[in-house]
């Protein structure tokens, strides 16, 4: 054969272009980070591919045979249906395992190029998604093949199986309460990227055995009827001729049956009767009803919640000028690890527009991000009408904006950060020239970039378009997924060069650049090829620690050190597991190593000073623990931070005080979470107060503790023995503190109902001087709420 004949016999023959075609795919998709290593993305990417030439292959090996045995037909029919169909499937079985090899192949190549931190975690998802879909494929394209002669009428047949379950799948994800998707032929998406944890659960696999169960019986069925010709033959068919493919057939078409006709309930998918599992409980509002766990925080605040909801919805159709359609369904899960396994999201909250659902996380009341997720409800009336989001058709195709998406819902519920309003964070992010262009993010290039970046850029520039240009505009710009020309008159590029200039105009103190210097710092998940083995690692040693296993907590820990040793969080991470062993040198040292790295951020430098004074305050060497905490305070860190360091502090500086304040805070116990510890920190609280001249002090700790429960009456008169202490007592020494102070005094004001004397609270912190943007957006919100509450919760 000349080398003309064989470079056009590889383009022609099909066996030959699949390979060419899945080789050359998935060596292009190594050079990508994240989906170049063999892992979730890679198997995610590569399962739909596998899947549709599989179906080819099981068309083919039906052709092939037929032709092989044109000229001795007889030969056929001198076999069993069950010798046939085993000569198709081996067949078709060895042309789909070279398709698997040669991807499998690359992918292993690519570790001379591409970071992978958990090969066998890897090898397990190549198992379970593209191959165990091309197993699938493989089956369905047998049936195919035997279906019909022509082979487009032959991958047509074979490609029904596909097309219905993507159909079911996307009507799903449309209608019912997931955000995750899981199919046999087109794979398994986990939900939302910011999601690290994306393990391989006991969902996955019980899918897996409902799909080769099913396709047991398929297999089994085409067995008892397929014909000489290699096809379908119903004439004749003798089911007593072949009792053990019979009872096959039902071995595997009862409980495969059975498993997808409860598909909710085994985890498959989820409905709003499902959760109700879940979330047994409901609160119905004027415009909601909300889901929530018998006995959670949810229960206990049940009517604050409500209030907050109802709240979130006025302000929001007061600034958009329009509804949804009510009620809207919320369903506030009490753990992260719950809502996970029920709607496949667990630390990000989810809010699809289409649905007029939102799925929450327990938080402290007021719920900090109930309002966006509610913003994107409100989007659908602006959106496109099928999913309400920022997307549009045109001759150039698909377009979706998800920066107008996010941004629309940063920018009409915005938060602070750090004491810092939306823009002064949008301006620091520019001054630590970590701002993303406006243009790379208007559209799905958004998910490319850190969210925290994303988010912030994108929402900062929608609140600025709004402020300046009105609403009307920018809901119409959202309608057209971003045609600025049309919304504005002028291109996206001159917005955002007026835009850069409002950002720079803001004046910034160095401490407030410092302090989200850490946040901004984050890396997308995309350049991190080893995020997804640090979130295992990290759930691994979290178990271990529940279980008591302190060395193999910190065995686990040291590997997640070893694999982003960029990452300082996992050494700050290791030195608190070290020091809860009773390791303390090894916690010093830790904590030494870390210190000496050159780039930390300010939030970084200061938890590893903290956490060195903390080591040398239960030593109780106080002028140690004195030194580090002073150090810290140097540093540019937010007020939740420095309230903390500087009550620490305090404690250092007296010898009285420093035991309890070592009890309160108890930086190295290993169990801080269980219910005995809150108990032991109200104790400690008590005896701060009881020291001479410390009540102030002792009230501050016993409000936050007493709030911590949802007692806002009990944690009124603490609060105000900390806000006005006697003669002789030390009043709250800095105006972090007495902010503080004052933030906890105000919401439990409005826990017990004493909407004047909140309001008289939030007035003393409006005209306090050093009060920063965060805090005046965050009272701006206090007002209007108080407000609302006078008249729903009177």
């Amino acid at each position: 054969m000349s080398i003309h004949a064989a470079v056009r016999r590889h383009f022609t023959a099909p066996v030959l272009r699949r390979r060419w075609f899945v080789l050359l795919f998935t060596l292009g998709l190594t050079t990508q980070p994240l989906f170049g290593a063999l892992g979730y993305e890679g198997a995610l990417v590569l399962t739909p591919l596998i899947s549709l030439f599989a179906l080819a292959v099981g068309v083919d090996a039906v052709r092939d045979t037929r032709q092989a045995h044109a000229a001795d037909p007889h030969a056929l029919s001198l076999q069993t249906s069950g010798e046939r169909l085993r000569l198709l499937f081996l067949r078709g079985l060895g042309d789909l395992c070279s398709l698997l090899t040669l991807s499998l192949g690359a992918f292993i190549l690519a570790n001379f190029w591409q970071v992978n931190c958990d090969l066998p975690g890897g090898l397990l998802w190549f198992l379970v998604l593209p191959t165990a879909s091309g197993l699938l494929g493989l089956v369905a394209g047998l049936w195919g093949g035997v279906l019909a002669d022509r082979r487009g009428v032959q991958l047509l047949l074979a490609g029904v199986p596909l097309l219905f379950s993507l159909v079911l799948g996307l009507w799903r994800i449309y209608v019912d309460p997931v955000v995750y998707a899981i199919d046999p032929f087109w794979g398994y998406f986990a939900g939302p990227l910011y999601d690290e944890a994306i393990p391989i659960t006991a969902r996955l696999w019980w899918f897996r055995a409902y799909n080769f169960l099913i396709a047991g019986a398929a297999l089994a069925l085409l067995s008892l009827t397929l014909g000489p010709g290699l096809k379908l033959q119903l004439r004749g068919v003798s089911l007593r001729r072949s009792p053990f493919t019979v009872a096959t057939l039902f071995a595997c078409l009862l409980p495969g049956t059975l498993l997808g006709v409860f598909a909710a309930e085994n985890g498959f998918h989820a409905t709003e009767a499902s959760l109700a599992n879940a979330l047994p409980r409901t609160r119905v509002t004027d415009h909601f009803v909300i889901h929530y766990a018998a006995n959670s925080a949810a229960a206990r605040d049940i009517d604050l919640l409500a209030a907050e909801h109802e709240f979130a919805w006025r302000r929001l159709a007061a600034q958009i000028g329009r509804e949804p359609r009510a009620p809207v369904h919320s369903f506030v899960f009490p753990t992260p690890e719950l809502k996970r396994a029920w709607i496949g999201a667990g630390n990000t909250e989810v809010a699809p527009p289409w649905r007029g659902h939102i799925y929450l996380n327990e938080q402290a009341f007021p719920h900090r991000v109930l309002h966006h997720e509610l913003a994107h409800v409100f989007s659908y009336t602006v959106g496109e009408p099928l999913f309400g989001t920022s997307s549009a058709v045109s001759w150039r195709g698909l377009r979706v904006n998800l920066a107008l998406i996010e941004g629309f819902a940063t920018a009409f519920a915005p938060r602070s950060e750090s004491g810092l309003d939306l823009h002064d964070q949008a301006a620091i992010l520019d001054r630590l020239e970590l701002r993303p262009v406006l243009g790379d993010i208007m559209g799905l290039g958004f998910w490319g970039k850190s969210s925290r970046r994303a988010y912030t850029a994108a929402g900062s520039f929608c609140r600025w378009l709004i402020d300046t240009r009105g609403v009307d505009p920018f809901l119409r710009l959202y309608g057209t997924a971003g045609d600025f020309e049309l919304a504005y008159g002028t291109s996206l590029d001159s917005l955002e060069v007026e835009w850069l200039a409002f950002l720079r105009a803001r004046p910034l103190r160095a401490r407030d650049i410092e302090a989200l210097r850490q946040r901004f710092k984050q890396r997308p998940i995309f350049q991190r090829p080893c995020a997804h083995r640090a979130a295992d690692l990290l759930a691994e040693a979290n178990l271990a620690h529940h279980r008591g296993l302190e060395t193999e907590r910190i065995d686990v820990l040291r590997d997640l050190c070893s694999i982003e040793p960029e990452q300082p969080e996992h050494r700050l991470l290791l030195a608190q597991a070290e020091a809860q062993a009773g390791m303390q040198d090894a916690a010093a040292a830790t904590l030494a190593e870390l210190s000496r790295v050159t780039d930390l951020t300010d939030t970084i430098a200061a938890l590893v000073d903290e956490r060195l004074g903390d080591l040398a305050l239960a030593r109780f060497d106080l002028p140690v623990a004195l030194t580090y905490y002073d150090r810290a305070l140097t540093r540019g860190l937010g007020d939740n931070q420095v309230r903390q360091l500087q009550i620490k502090r305090m404690g250092a500086a007296d010898p009285a005080l420093a035991p309890r304040v070592l009890a309160y805070f108890d930086p190295f116990e290993p169990n801080p979470e269980h219910p005995s510890e809150a108990v032991l920190r109200l104790y400690a609280a008590e005896q701060i107060a009881a020291l001479p001249r410390y009540a102030p002090l002792g009230g501050y700790l016993l409000g936050r503790q007493l709030l911590n429960v949802q007692q806002g009456a009990a944690a009124i008169e603490p609060l105000q023995r900390a806000l006005h202490p006697e003669d002789d007592e030390h009043p709250l020494a800095t105006s972090e503190l007495r902010r503080g102070a004052m933030l906890m005094l105000l919401e439990a004001q409005a826990r017990a109902r004493n909407y004047d004397a909140a309001a008289r609270v939030l007035a003393e912190l409006q005209e306090d001087p050093d009060a920063d943007s965060g805090l005046r957006l965050d009272a701006t919100l206090w007002t209007e709420r108080l407000e609302f509450l006078r008249a729903y919760l009177p």
